[in-house]
């Protein structure tokens, strides 16, 4: 009896321990199980914006379509992050269809951190207004040479990211270089052949002062893809003439130089930001419009010398939430002619001066009113449209509803 009573009182307190430790063992289970789900969801994030507005359009007074109500941006990004880099796709919905914006990778080694490779769909790395976000922009589009020079800003590529390592002297240099088809936006592969950009920049904060520096290039080309009879012409001795070095299946010269500045203060007047940029160099585009092509060429090619730049002031008020912003921006597409030796409508040059209110509600909801006064040359020279004799009439003011989450 006191041996089975000795058995008895060893099998209850295994059964009691049992009892005990099961449950926390399963409790500590589904808490890791858990916590590793949290952790993986805490890496997917979302984030967008919504741009609605109205605009004004003195270019299209005599047709009456100058009143217009539109739908300008409505982004949705899915971003996932891990020690390896992130995924992101970013799309466009608004009443024109759903576009995609961007698809790409960025991997990078968890214990390198000053390198880094991405590939896909994503912003050139060309100058600093490309790459500032639409949602931050204090005027309603990009300046118009790189609207004519990068249109819809990103391109199918690949890059490589370089970071001066933390706490070192070359913490504030970033360098981007990349190889990319050279079509813009979602434009598929026309041909096998790579433009190359790049983008050197410093950017140093000094107490209440910040101020950035950057220098890009772009060397590609757009290949001649028409018949026998596509022909590219070059500007010589004031004239378009043909290039006689340049066949179907060759490439005309495409190349880009770029220099950026910013400077920013804060002080009892508020945050005062001073940006600008300068680009110049030779793009070869249509007779009538300068603008790079999206995808393969088969009409002629003009090729010409263009400069371009813009400056911009934005002035926070004390510290309110509300903001004052001036905007200069020019771009002329053929340096070699004065206005009324101009051969073609692309060779005409534009100016654009516009300023605006921004009032910030809070962290999610901006309101923008803003004008834009156009300018073109007016070209005295029957070989471009009459209406350029004068200034054309095609200001535009914007009232815009911004929500970001």
């Amino acid at each position: 009896m006191r041996r089975t009573g000795l058995f008895l009182l060893f099998a209850l307190t295994g059964l009691y321990g049992y009892s005990q430790d099961a449950p926390d063992q399963n409790l500590n289970e589904r808490i890791s199980n858990l916590e590793s789900k949290v952790e993986k969801m805490g890496q997917l994030k979302f984030s967008g914006y919504v741009q609605t507005q109205w605009t004004w359009n003195h270019a299209d007074v005599s047709t009456g379509d100058q009143n217009d109500f539109s739908l300008r941006r409505g982004r949705l990004k899915a971003a996932y992050t891990s020690k390896y880099g992130e995924a992101v796709i970013q799309i466009d919905a608004t009443e024109e269809g759903v576009k995609v914006k961007d698809a790409f990778l960025k991997l990078q080694a968890p214990n390198v951190k000053w390198v880094a490779l991405r590939g896909g769909i994503f912003d050139r790395p060309f100058g600093y207004e490309i790459s500032y976000s639409s949602s931050r922009r204090e005027s309603p589009e990009r300046s118009r040479v790189f609207l004519t020079l990068f249109p819809k800003e990103r391109d199918l590529g690949a890059e490589l990211i370089f970071k001066g390592p933390q706490g070192t002297k070359l913490h504030p240099l970033t360098l981007n270089i990349g190889l990319f088809s050279g079509n813009g936006g979602q434009a598929k592969e026309t041909d096998s052949r790579k433009d190359f950009i790049g983008h050197l920049s410093y950017t140093k904060k000094l107490n209440n002062f910040t101020y950035g520096l950057g220098a890009s290039l772009y060397a590609g080309g757009v290949r001649l893809a028409g018949d026998v009879y596509q022909r590219a012409y070059k500007f010589t001795n004031g004239a378009f003439v043909e290039d006689t070095d340049l066949k179907p299946g060759d490439y005309a010269k495409r190349q880009y130089y770029g220099v950026d500045g910013q400077i920013g203060l804060s002080s009892v007047l508020g945050m005062t930001s001073l940006r600008g940029e300068y680009l110049w160099g030779t793009q070869p585009g249509a007779a009538g419009d300068s603008k790079s092509p999206t995808g393969a060429i088969i009409s002629d090619i003009y090729v010409r010398k263009f400069s371009g730049y813009y400056l911009q002031l934005v002035q926070d008020i004390a510290t309110s939430k509300h903001s004052l912003v001036l905007k200069y921006d020019a771009y002329d597409p053929n340096t070699k002619v004065d206005k009324n030796e101009c051969q073609t409508k692309g060779d005409i040059a534009y100016s654009t001066f516009g300023f605006g209110w921004l009032f910030r509600a809070n962290q999610n909801l901006r309101v923008m009113c803003y004008y834009d006064i156009n300018s073109n040359e007016k070209v005295n020279n029957n070989a471009v449209d009459a209406k350029y004799k004068e200034n054309l009439s095609d200001d535009v003011f914007t009232l815009r509803l911004q929500y970001k989450f």
